[in-house]
């Protein structure tokens, strides 16, 4: 895929789109760079991260940030790491922010490394924000029964969400329809044996022959991961019952909200959510990088509800990169500026 065919998709969704793009978003392929498998320099997917560079530089965004795992620091990827900052340095301002989720509300402790461009000067990372538990999480979907195969639930009216998913689902609005059917409800089935592990096991402790972690109440939930293949990577164990944890317990521990659909199998729905940056964590950057761009526009424009903003998905050979058209955005009083980086007099 190439910027060109990129900005032929958007002109033809958007004909009255101008041509000027603010931000790019995207997220090579970790697995290559993760601690969490071999660290591989050889792995063919690490070639993406020079991928996603050149569509940055194809497209020539105002901003542009690409996330992944801390792995990608290791020493042993220092030619990656290096090229990726000499070649944007060469056209935007560069930041590098090691983000942790639960900083920003995500109820889970998983590390994130962004390098952040811009042509309008370096961004600062986003404050923190108030901590959620896992009790804050789940606690409350407790009441609601696990059966085999049925991945639906009717919510009842007896089921009390607590503040936690009420806040989500304020930050991430439904804008489709709304229904109190909900998804991810699906039970995982344990052999008798594996039960009385589970039972076994502390909370905040690993379970002995799989290695899953049982959750505490009052802590985070370890990394969500995504697996590989048709294998899913090892799920935490509820606090209390003895089991792994639900689809929708995953989604809540990473932050989406209850109407957030995944897949019906669940080890593809736990890849899902395994795969995303946290939806808080991803609100809390995308936030800070729009305010830098709001700083540089017209003293006039005003954006106060933040729920008018759009994202145009681009399926490339990754992941998604998420692209901000000014139209969409409407940063319509963004001053236009030169696409070359603006350097300091000398």
């Amino acid at each position: 895929m190439t910027g060109e065919e990129i900005r032929a998709c958007i002109q033809t969704k958007y004909v009255d789109w101008d041509g000027e793009i603010h931000a790019v978003f995207g997220g090579p392929p970790c697995q290559g760079f993760s601690v969490a498998g071999l660290q591989n320099v050889e792995d063919e997917r690490n070639s993406l991260v020079g991928e996603f560079v050149r569509l940055v530089l194809e497209l020539n965004p105002l901003a542009a940030i690409m996330e992944n795992v801390p792995g990608i620091e290791n020493q042993k990827f220092g030619c990656i790491t290096a090229n990726l900052q000499a070649v944007l340095e060469e056209h935007y301002f560069l930041s590098k922010w090691n983000l942790t989720a639960s900083d920003y509300g995500v109820p889970q402790a998983r590390k994130r490394v962004f390098f952040v461009a811009s042509k309008f000067g370096e961004i600062i990372p986003p404050k923190h924000q108030p901590q959620h538990t896992v009790r804050d999480a789940i606690a409350d979907l407790s009441p609601v029964p696990l059966l085999p195969k049925q991945n639906t639930q009717e919510w009842h009216p007896d089921w009390v969400k607590g503040e936690y998913a009420k806040y989500l689902e304020k930050i991430f609005p439904n804008l489709g329809i709304v229904t109190n059917i909900e998804t991810g409800f699906a039970a995982t089935i344990h052999a008798p044996q594996v039960i009385q592990q589970f039972i076994n096991t502390p909370p905040g402790a690993r379970e002995a022959k799989s290695k899953s972690k049982k959750l505490q109440w009052d802590g985070f939930c370890v990394t969500l991961r995504a697996g590989s293949g048709n294998r899913t990577a090892l799920r935490p164990l509820h606090p209390e019952q003895p089991r792994v944890i639900s689809v929708r317990e995953a989604a809540r521990l990473h932050s989406y909200p209850d109407w957030f659909n995944f897949s019906e199998a669940i080890l593809h729905a736990q890849r899902e959510i395994g795969n995303s940056v946290p939806p808080l964590l991803a609100y809390a950057v995308g936030m800070q990088v729009r305010e830098h761009l709001e700083c540089n526009t017209t003293p006039q424009t005003k954006y106060p509800n933040w729920q008018n903003s759009l994202f145009l998905p681009i399926s490339c050979n990754f992941k998604n990169i998420f692209v901000f058209v000014n139209e969409m955005l409407s940063l319509s009083g963004l001053s236009k500026i030169s696409k070359e980086r603006r350097r300091s007099p000398s």
